[in-house]
């Protein structure tokens, strides 16, 4: 009986580490470098700003685009957003939500909202324009008005825009800013 009870034991054991383990997982968040992209004219520059990450859930870039022929800039900053709910709303709602953000936050220092125009951008979406009127002296001298927008530019990408040039160029950057 003892070669009986031996071999059971056995069967026992070998079924047990047949069992299909359970795989521990979990998500982690890498920074990749990627290029962004635009067609403007000869006399326009861009320059890189900060890097910011933040613990609410987005990675961000800062970039200026500067007419070096005529008075103008424009600001542009790519956010990668990797918040678990933020990145499950639709990028339109989210571009949405961060526009409104931002509109909020300039009204509170005195600025308002006097039009909105459409322009497309390179996925062939239409983003919603939205031109601001300031008494910041800076701007003042430019004529007081700047554009700003938010679009998706694709999957957790997003783009945010304020400009100080005519509304051609701004149109432009909407037309071809792209992120590989």
């Amino acid at each position: 009986m003892k070669p009986f009870a031996l071999f059971v034991a056995a069967i026992l054991l070998l079924a047990g580490l047949s069992l299909p383990a359970v795989a521990l997982e979990s998500k982690f968040f890498t920074i990749a470098q990627k290029t962004i992209s635009l067609d403007m004219g000869p006399s326009f520059e861009i320059t890189k700003g900060e890097f910011n990450t933040s613990n609410d859930g987005m990675v961000q870039q800062e970039f200026l685009i500067n007419d070096t022929a005529m008075p103008g800039a424009a600001f542009i900053s790519v956010m990668s957003v990797y918040d678990d709910i933020m990145s499950r709303m639709s990028g339109d709602a989210l571009s949405e939500l961060l526009l409104m953000g931002g509109i909020s936050g300039v009204e509170e220092r005195g600025d308002r909202e006097i039009g909105n125009w459409t322009a497309v951008d390179h996925l062939g979406k239409n983003v919603t324009v939205h031109t601001m009127s300031t008494m910041d002296a800076r701007i003042e001298e430019l004529g007081g008005r700047y554009d700003m927008a938010v679009w998706n530019l694709g999957d957790t990408t997003y783009a945010v825009l304020v400009s100080l040039l005519d509304q051609n160029n701004t149109t432009q950057i909407i037309k071809t800013l792209a992120v590989s």
